[in-house]
């Protein structure tokens, strides 16, 4: 992986330096508490449709899919895909949940994976239970395909996520901010790995055989756009 810029937290800033000279500047933002509310009530919502209804109810989580834009190298159109990003714990807690995930899915190994369904959403509600624990100024995700999204981020971090709800509030928000790239060594790598894992093999998930790297999103920008009734 060759990249065009470095970037840097200094404070409440996060700096974009390019390998041309150019550096950016930009306050980072926190997250809306309705957004980081919104992403915890729809985590905990769809644990309990499993308990009631099954892996096979769970059909759709908006919640956790926005489409994502980034720049494409040809300057006049912008690529968009669907990615997986969601919240990140204070880096207080980052090591405990790693280490919480990881030994429940080793537990669940000697089992058939199905039966522990009820054990690993437990877990895992330990940690959207409680907005305390979330970090607002940043979100996460991991790469798998290496396609058209991250070559862009290779020579420009700038992205934007748009955030849509269901029915009946159609939440709705737009970030703006900075992509950075992380590897496996990372321990915001090994959280959002060891959460997936915890679900990689359920009907809900398509299956991948593995994730050469992660992202941390850096919010510079907000917009609500969750639509109302005009008078």
């Amino acid at each position: 992986m060759e990249l065009k810029y470095s970037i840097f937290l200094e404070d409440e800033q996060i700096i974009i330096k390019y390998h041309d000279g150019k550096t950016i500047k930009y306050e980072l933002r926190p997250l809306p508490n309705t957004f980081l509310q919104w992403q915890s009530e729809a985590r905990l919502k769809m644990f309990e449709q499993i308990q009631t209804g099954g892996l096979s109810s769970v059909k759709t989580l908006p919640a956790h899919l926005p489409v994502l834009a980034t720049q494409s190298e040809e300057m006049s159109f912008v690529n968009l895909a669907t990615k997986g990003l969601g919240l990140l714990p204070k880096k207080n807690k980052v090591q405990e949940f790693i280490n919480l995930f990881t030994e429940t899915k080793n537990s669940c190994k000697s089992q058939l994976w199905e039966s522990t369904i009820i054990k690993r959403m437990e877990t895992l509600t330990q940690f959207y239970k409680n907005l305390d624990y979330f970090d607002p100024y940043f979100l996460g995700g991991l790469e798998i395909f290496e396609g058209t999204t991250f070559k862009n981020l290779t020579r420009n971090p700038f992205t934007s996520l748009l955030y849509a709800g269901s029915a009946p509030k159609y939440l709705s928000f737009q970030f703006n901010g900075i992509m950075n790239i992380i590897q496996n060594n990372n321990p915001y790598y090994q959280f959002l790995l060891s959460a997936r894992e915890l679900f990689a093999f359920d009907s809900f998930h398509v299956m991948q055989g593995r994730y050469p790297f992660g992202y941390l999103f850096y919010v510079v920008n907000i917009i609500e756009k969750t639509p109302y009734s005009r008078k």
